[in-house]
């Protein structure tokens, strides 16, 4: 065998055989190489940690385990606040401003008239009466004088005669003498009767007084005195005489005295002017005495007396005259509810305890059953007279009382509140807001219109 040399060996360096550190056996696979490797790279899931066991499902969000608590923000808490506070007061100014309207019908009824009543004077209470009141209203006319004439004529007025001595009543004869402190002489034209006076412990409280016309007792200018008082001379050495005294009356003085010769208007232009002024006073004494007549009182037509007094001329001596006419309106006036309620208790008697009103009156006839144009109206105690015509009665609604029946209760109880009442036919009501169902607190915030049909 041959020897053969080896050939010349390379050395070769290797790595010492010692092992290299690892990861932690636990968890088996490090974290760090788990991030590193796509496969593991999934959407984050926020109800759990990864490699988090699974959670039983709950009805609230978990928070998840290790991450930072999510508060709301500021403006959140505001706005809710802004919310609650818009609602609430939403809420109270709507209560504040609560009202309600409601709307009535009131029942109506016809009923033709043609009865009789009587009515006292100023009794009061629930028994008709009638009131008394008359005014006077003067027009005068310029005319031309052309006739000369010789005239005589007596100054003339009204006086008011007193009765101070006694409780009876005394009478005065036509043409009775009245005394005034210069001694000049006037006359009534009437007879009159003078009441007694009203007397207490023997003592006259106040003087019985009738109204009465006197003439002069000669004609001339001399009379013309105005206002006066008077004693009647007759009573002389009688203790009546300084008891029974007279006064003339502020709206017809004693005047109208001439005796001499005046031009005078012809009778024909003298009855013209008289015509015309009457026609004028008529309208303007009946809208006085309207404007006059207090409220809640009632008057017809009829029930005013006009009468016309021809107030004597003032004669001159140029070449006009004056003619002078004086309109007397009296009106007779009836408390109205009781008025209405008289009448409703005749024509319409199941409707006696409600309260209605007539809604026509002067489409009615009023007349006197007694005649009165030869009376002293004042001197009357009692009236009789008749209405006649169709009658419309309408339901007087107490708008004012029915509000504060109706405050503060609710809805459910306005039916009963209105059936309660007759003299309404139809009614109904809104609330405002919608919501509510009680009407307003305060009656001022209820509102009712009377609807006619």
């Amino acid at each position: 065998m041959n020897e053969t040399p080896a050939p010349e060996a390379e050395v070769v360096v290797r790595a010492p055989l010692t092992p290299e550190p690892r990861p932690e056996v636990y968890p088996l696979l490090s974290q760090d190489r788990i991030s590193r490797n796509p496969f593991f790279n999934k959407a984050p899931n926020p109800s759990h940690t990864p490699f988090s066991a699974p959670r039983p499902p709950s009805s609230a969000p978990k928070i998840p385990q290790g991450s930072p608590r999510v508060m709301p923000s500021p403006q959140f808490f505001i706005g809710i606040a802004l919310v609650v506070v818009v609602l609430v007061a939403g809420y109270f100014v709507a209560n504040q401003f609560a009202s309600a309207s409601v709307e009535i019908i009131p029942l109506t009824e016809t009923a033709t008239l043609d009865n009789e009543f009587t009515a006292q004077k100023e009794k009061g209470g629930s028994v008709l009466a009638f009131q008394f009141m008359s005014l006077s209203e003067e027009k005068t006319k310029e005319v031309p004088a052309t006739t000369e004439q010789k005239i005589q004529k007596k100054a003339t007025g009204k006086v008011v005669i007193y009765n101070a001595y006694s409780g009876d009543s005394q009478r005065l004869i036509k043409n009775t003498r009245l005394e005034t402190p210069d001694h000049k002489i006037f006359r009534i034209d009437e007879s009159v009767v003078v009441p007694g006076a009203k007397v207490s412990g023997g003592k006259v409280l106040t003087a019985g007084s009738v109204e009465a016309v006197v003439f002069a007792d000669a004609p001339g200018k001399e009379y013309n005195i105005g206002l006066s008082d008077f004693t009647i001379p007759g009573f002389k050495g009688d203790p009546r005489y300084t008891k029974f005294t007279a006064r003339s009356k502020g709206d017809s003085p004693l005047s109208g005295g001439f005796s001499g010769t005046v031009k005078v208007p012809s009778e024909e232009d003298v009855v013209s002017a008289q015509k015309e002024l009457k026609e004028g006073l008529k309208s303007l004494a009946i809208e006085k005495a309207r404007a006059q007549v207090p409220e809640g009182v009632t008057f017809f037509p009829g029930s005013m007396i006009l009468k016309f007094e021809e107030v004597p001329q003032e004669f001159s001596e140029n070449e006009k005259a004056k003619v002078v006419v004086r309109a007397t309106v009296s009106v007779f006036f009836f408390d109205t509810e009781l008025l209405a309620k008289a009448i409703t208790e005749v024509v319409l008697p199941k409707y006696a305890d409600t309260s209605l009103e007539l809604s026509n009156k002067d489409d009615l006839a009023f007349t006197f059953v007694d005649p009165v144009d030869n009376v002293v109206l004042s001197d009357l105690t009692h009236i009789k007279f008749r209405i006649t015509g169709d009658g419309n009665f309408v339901g007087k609604i107490d708008t004012e009382k029915l509000s504060q029946e109706l405050a503060g209760k609710s809805k459910g109880s306005f039916t009963e509140a209105v059936s309660a009442q007759s003299n309404i036919k139809k009614a109904n009501s809104t609330i405002f807001p919608v919501w509510k169902k009680v009407f307003p607190a305060d009656p001022a915030k209820i509102s009712i219109k009377i609807i006619k049909e």
